[in-house]
């Protein structure tokens, strides 16, 4: 019995020690949780810089022959020549195909042939005008026979004009059995071989032509650009920089050369289409491009790093640095943006302080410390959005 008793009275003893065990150890998370750390967040920051920028809009589009041409025969004939490969760049007016000719030789021979016979009539019947008009004068032959030989010269003089037409067409059908390009460029794949017969304006052409210099660029933009795109093309032809798809050497230059006369509704957007110089054929056509179209200068324009906007629930804005080296988010407008630098309507002025590494761990308020940016840091740092402004 006395046994049992010294049992239940150890039994009770440790229920109470383990039990202040747990209220200490709760306690001390609680004060734990309690108490927050303010110690500073390492972060790099920048200077809002005011500087003169060009306004600019960024685009995506392909790049497309200028002029395309779908080589046809005129005439009908055989083909017995092919002077050109497939994939050949040809100039203007060189040959392509020779048809079989023989047939409009032997035509414009007969042509120029009846031409030297009603030659010889037009010369007899205006020896017979001039004969009856010399017996008229003298009362010797009649008005009618005057009138006869008149007309019978005009039918001569109109045969011989009607056989010189003919020769021009004979001669043009002739000219026509020599297939030229009509413009310089580069020949796709033959799709007419020698030795197939050629109809005139048959629907199948014997190769395609696509001018390759210049070469013409094709993208679109949101149609509320369109107002700032007329404005500045009215005074004066506006530049652009194109890059090819996956090309790292210098931008090729273009002029901007038509604004299309429609929106697209289903897109909300407007075509437009640019030239560009393409003497080394870094442009192709149907390559993907993207593009910088160059509008105007804009002066003292607040700019900063593109990787120091954040976006939110309320859309996109900074941490700013205040005075007391505490953040503050701050709401932001986006006059445009590249991967670099984003140009800055409203929302923070010149010389104010925002953080460019270490948003992600920011809250308002928060205290930070300046740190440097390393070289990988930069590399590797992506933006990450933090608390709604």
């Amino acid at each position: 019995m006395k046994n049992f008793c010294a049992r239940i009275i150890i039994f009770s003893l440790l229920l109470v020690i383990y039990g202040s065990v747990l209220t200490a150890c709760s306690k001390g998370d609680e004060t734990a949780k309690q108490k927050p750390d303010n110690s500073p967040i390492p972060v790099s920051t920048t200077a809002v810089l005011q500087k003169n920028i060009p306004l600019t809009i960024q685009a995506m589009g392909n790049a497309e022959s200028c002029q395309t041409v779908a080589i046809k025969g005129q005439v009908d004939g055989e083909i017995i020549t092919t002077h050109i490969a497939d994939g050949q760049e040809v100039q203007k007016n060189d040959p392509l195909f020779d048809l079989d000719d023989r047939r409009y030789q032997q035509r414009l021979a007969q042509l120029k042939a009846n031409l030297e016979k009603d030659i010889a009539l037009l010369e007899l019947a205006r020896s017979k005008e001039h004969r009856q008009l010399r017996l008229s004068k003298e009362n010797i032959a009649s008005e009618e026979n005057l009138s006869i030989q008149i007309a019978n010269r005009k039918v001569a003089q109109a045969t011989v004009e009607a056989d010189k037409g003919a020769i021009a067409e004979g001669e043009l059908q002739l000219a026509f059995t020599r297939i030229q390009s009509p413009i310089s460029g580069v020949a796709g794949r033959i799709l007419i071989h020698t030795g197939n017969l050629v109809k005139a304006n048959d629907a199948n052409p014997l190769v395609i032509i696509n001018q390759v210099d210049p070469m013409c660029i094709t993208f679109t933009v949101a149609e509320h650009f369109l107002d700032g795109i007329r404005e500045n093309h009215a005074k004066g032809p506006l530049t652009l920089q194109v890059i090819p798809d996956r090309d790292l050497r210098d931008p090729i230059p273009a002029t901007l050369l038509s604004i299309d006369n429609t929106i697209d509704r289903q897109t909300a957007s407007i075509r437009l289409k640019a030239q560009a110089n393409n003497p080394q054929r870094r442009l192709w056509p149907g390559m993907f491009v993207t593009l910088t179209l160059k509008l105007a200068d804009r002066p003292n324009a607040l700019v900063i790093p593109t990787q120091a906007i954040q976006t939110g629930p309320k859309g996109t804005f900074v941490y700013v640095v205040k005075a007391d080296k505490t953040v503050e988010p701050r709401s932001i407008t986006l006059a445009q943006e590249d991967k670099d630098d984003a140009v800055i309507l409203t929302g923070v002025t010149a010389g104010e302080t925002v953080v460019t590494v270490g948003q992600w761990r920011l809250k308002p308020g928060a205290s930070v410390e300046f740190i440097p940016l390393k070289g990988s840091e930069k590399a590797t740092e992506k933006k990450n959005p933090g608390e709604k402004p």
